[in-house]
């Protein structure tokens, strides 16, 4: 599963200093659910200010959430949101594990869902 894999850089080293070893695929499954059981995660939307591109954070999405699309994450990005360059940032409680890179072409829907300091005409990148 793509989650597990890229969780994988968080865990595995925090389980292998308490185990003094390498962990079995036994102990790395069960790290990743008891981490996995406490996820939350931020979806930011990529908007092109002159040369740059700078991110918007624009949901905040619940483990429940997240279960309903983990098997196909840049389907239900595009059907939720639309196309744009999107960053998933998961979160273990207030701790970062990782950000994930998602970029479904079409049209975006989140324009919306901005803030107001963004400005009137955005342009997503």
């Amino acid at each position: 599963m793509w989650i597990k894999r890229e969780f994988r850089d968080y865990y595995k080293p925090k389980l292998r200093r308490e185990l003094k070893r390498d962990p079995s695929p036994k102990e790395m499954d069960e790290r990743f659910e008891e981490i996995y059981s406490q996820v939350n995660c931020v979806l930011l939307a990529g908007v092109l200010e002159g040369v740059a591109i700078y991110f918007y954070e624009i949901a905040k999405i619940t483990k429940e959430e997240l279960d309903g699309f983990r098997d196909r994450p840049e389907e239900y990005l595009f059907e939720r949101f639309g196309g744009g360059n999107f960053k998933l940032n998961f979160y273990e409680g207030p701790s970062f594990i990782v950000c994930v890179n998602f970029k479904p072409k079409g049209e975006p829907k989140w324009v919306p869902l901005l803030p107001e300091k963004v400005g009137s005409n955005p342009k997503p990148a």
